[in-house]
């Protein structure tokens, strides 16, 4: 395989994403595991990553059996970008990618509001050639929809392009359209891939 194009997830991927110990970071414990049930839990909450549900609206549906925490969901979701860690490992592997020249690129689930406050903050953003953000686009993985834009939208080849992902389902649909998926649920899997197939090829 000769890999040309590199997609990179997000959350868990590049950001650190795990709900419990974000909302940990900005609440007591309590109302962390409070806070998780009713918005991350929520089927809603993929409304709000596809792009059809609004955060003030979200704020509403999330209040309706919590009505005590309402302004504690406003802060969450307002603010919860500023409490997301990067994952050292992988974005210096990022690094590496572009300065080797592959066309790197994002798909990922992410609310449109909260990303354009992560682009704004995280410079590593500025070394894709495309970002595809679900939200934008009003597609979310692991439907196969947002995969063909991504690679219509560049013209990229399944077969040259890696993608990596800390969501089994989302990185099935991959391989199930020629794309090279590799779960990364922890930053081993990444790095190892990345020593094994990227630095023997150039």
């Amino acid at each position: 395989m000769k890999i040309k194009n590199v997609v990179f997830d997000i959350g868990g991927v590049l950001l650190e994403w795990n709900p419990l110990s974000l909302l940990t970071a900005m609440f007591d414990p309590e109302k962390a595991r409070i806070l998780k049930a009713s918005m991350m839990d929520s089927k809603y909450w993929a409304d709000l990553d596809k792009g059809i549900l609004t955060i003030e609206e979200a704020v509403q549906i999330f209040s309706k059996k919590i009505p005590e925490f309402k302004k504690d969901i406003e802060f969450a979701l307002h603010g919860f970008v500023d409490y997301l860690p990067i994952i050292e490992e992988n974005v210096n592997i990022l690094y590496n990618l572009a300065k080797d020249d592959y066309r790197l690129f994002v798909l990922s689930n992410f609310h449109d509001d909260s990303f354009t406050k992560a682009y704004k903050k995280f410079d590593f953003f500025q070394i894709f050639e495309g970002l595809v953000i679900s939200s934008r686009v009003k597609m979310i993985k692991p439907e196969k929809e947002i995969y063909h834009y991504l690679l219509n939208k560049y013209e990229l080849k399944p077969v040259e392009t890696v993608f990596f992902d800390d969501s089994e389902a989302n990185v099935t649909t991959a391989l199930d359209l020629n794309i090279c998926g590799v779960y990364t649920p922890t930053p081993h899997e990444l790095v190892a891939f990345y020593n094994k197939n990227f630095k023997k090829e150039r």
